[in-house]
């Protein structure tokens, strides 16, 4: 056990750090959707925009997630591992409800193209809570083989989540103008 401990302490300052730069990141979507709210809360609950605005503001509070777990002083495989199956069943399931939308909608009225909702959106999610999954089955068996795993979940939610940031703030303004 005293391994699993040092292992998981070996992290903190990464934690540290990307729970920072998140919280930092959610503060800033705050005040650009702040900005923007008139256009974010026209749009219909099923649009692409509300969806890519919710879904980027849940990978940045997700990232977040992670730091609470990895930083508090409890280092037992329970404390770490049900945590992050529990985030990762939840989000794969929601994962998996956004690809029944985005299936059943077949590109009718889309803010945005398919392949920008697929490539930054739908195959990130899923592969990242699916690792997820595996990452937290794998600390509650005492083990930290994978643990180095979440640093592609980690950097591949934000990538996602500052370039869907783009997207949605360019698109916005697209739609602003358009008034």
């Amino acid at each position: 056990m005293n391994g699993f401990v040092e292992s998981i302490d070996s992290w903190r300052d990464f934690y540290m750090l990307t729970g920072s730069a998140s919280a930092t990141l959610v503060g800033l979507i705050f005040v650009a959707v702040t900005l923007h709210i008139d256009v974010i809360a026209e749009a219909k609950k099923s649009s692409d925009i509300r969806m890519l605005a919710e879904e980027i503001f849940i990978n940045f509070l997700m990232i977040l997630s992670f730091a609470f777990i990895f930083t508090v002083p409890s280092d037992t495989p329970s404390g770490i591992g049900y945590p992050l199956l529990i985030l990762g069943t939840i989000q794969i399931v929601h994962t998996a409800a956004l690809w029944l939308r985005f299936l059943r909608s077949k590109g009718e009225n889309r803010a945005f193209r398919s392949s920008m909702i697929l490539r930054g959106l739908l195959i990130p999610n899923t592969i990242c809570y699916l690792t997820l999954i595996v990452i937290g089955a794998d600390v509650l068996q005492g083990k930290t083989r994978y643990l180095g795993w979440m640093v592609m979940v980690i950097v591949w939610l934000i990538i996602s989540a500052v370039e869907n940031t783009w997207h949605l703030m360019m698109r916005v303004a697209e739609l602003k103008r358009n008034r």
